[in-house]
Order: structure tokens, then sequence, then C-alpha cells
């Protein structure tokens, strides 16, 4: 779970004889954020390399974070760097930018892209249950705001959070990719909304009664 500021040690498959040593990854919460912005490009490409200059990966990082937290170039910048040269996870190449003037262009190294694999792939599941615990937490704080209209608009947001998943897979597809997933999304959100309303009935005639 790289939100909890925490050091992911990742141990990526080299492949060959079983004996070949294996090397251990340290990954920083923002450089594993880094590796799995880049990843997610190449395969909403069909799997093939396409970079990103580093002013895009900062307006693409705050709109992740959704104010929570702001990404700038004296934070970001420096992460580049380290996963290009001491880590060796990504390759920068100049090229003239949209803006004019010429910038690097970022893509993956094979050995990031095994790293950021084996990192969502092994976390994915626990990543989502750390998400719902995490709103199951914080929902008690709500009787702490006085003002009442302030209350019951977090209360809103919180209980709207199944809708705005749903919006999220209602999105139009941009890649062929998206057009895939964006079906299996549905589909899986139209059951899982189904059996979600079916508890919802029953624990509200409870009450009733």
């Amino acid at each position: 779970m790289f939100w909890l500021g925490k050091s992911v040690e990742v141990v990526p498959s080299e492949g060959g004889k079983s004996d070949k040593k294996r090397e251990k990854i340290n990954l920083s919460p923002l450089e594993v954020l880094i590796l799995a912005q880049l990843r997610s490009r190449e395969l909403r490409n069909n799997g093939e390399p396409v970079g990103q200059y580093g002013y895009e990966m900062i307006q693409d990082l705050n709109k992740l974070f959704a104010g929570s937290w702001e990404a700038k170039s004296g934070t970001i910048y420096p992460i580049l760097s380290k996963l290009e040269g001491k880590k060796q996870m990504i390759v920068g190449s100049r090229k003239k930018s949209p803006l004019g003037p010429v910038k690097k262009v970022y893509n993956l190294l094979e050995r990031g892209r095994k790293a950021i694999d084996e990192i969502i792939l092994h976390n994915f599941e626990g990543d989502l249950d750390f998400i719902l615990q995490y709103l199951n937490l914080i929902s008690p704080f709500l009787i702490k705001i006085d003002e009442k209209d302030q209350n019951d608009e977090i209360f809103s947001k919180l209980t709207t959070i199944p809708a705005r998943v749903a919006n999220i897979g209602l999105e139009k597809p941009k890649t062929l990719i998206d057009q895939t997933l964006r079906r299996k999304k549905l589909e899986a959100l139209q059951e899982s909304f189904k059996l979600s309303l079916q508890n919802i009935e029953e624990e509200i005639n409870k009450s009733n009664v």
C-alpha cells in the first residue's frame, strides 16, 4: 500500500537460471505513482512505450490527488532524476515539446516495468480493501462537525461513492483498451450494485420492524 508513506520492496523477476541473483528495490510512494502512471499509459497503448513530459506528469498527478496534495516541479523532477539515474527504472530523452522548448520525455525501462507490474498485481486487492476501511474509519468524524449543512454535504459525498465509481466506468473510452475494459467494468458494477441494493433493502426492512 504505497500511500502509507512506506517504501515498497520489489523483487523483479529476471528470468533465466533459478540461482540467478535477485535484487530488492525500495520505492517511495511517489516513485510508485510515477511508475504506475507511465505503465498505465503503455497498457492503454497496447503495451507499446509512450513517453510523458515532466510537466504533463505533474498535471496528471495533481488530477489524481484532487487537491489533497500538490505536486510541484521542485518535488517531482528530483524523483524523476533518481528513477533515471540511481534506480535505472526510467529513461529520459530530449524532444521538442508542444509548448515549444526542448524537454525530456520519460519512458519506462524494463527494470521499472517489471517492478511496477509486481507491485500493482501483488497489492491490488489489499489496496482496494484499505480504501474501503479508511472510509469507514473516518465516518465517525462527521459528528465533530458543528454546522449541519457541512455535515450533510460530507455525509452525502461518502454515501455517493458507489455512484462516483460507476461514473468512472461510464467515462468515454479514449483507446481500444479502455473500450474493452469499460464493458467489463460496467458488467461487474451491475452485478455488484444488484447485490448491494438487495442487502440495503433487507437492512431497511429490518430497521422498520
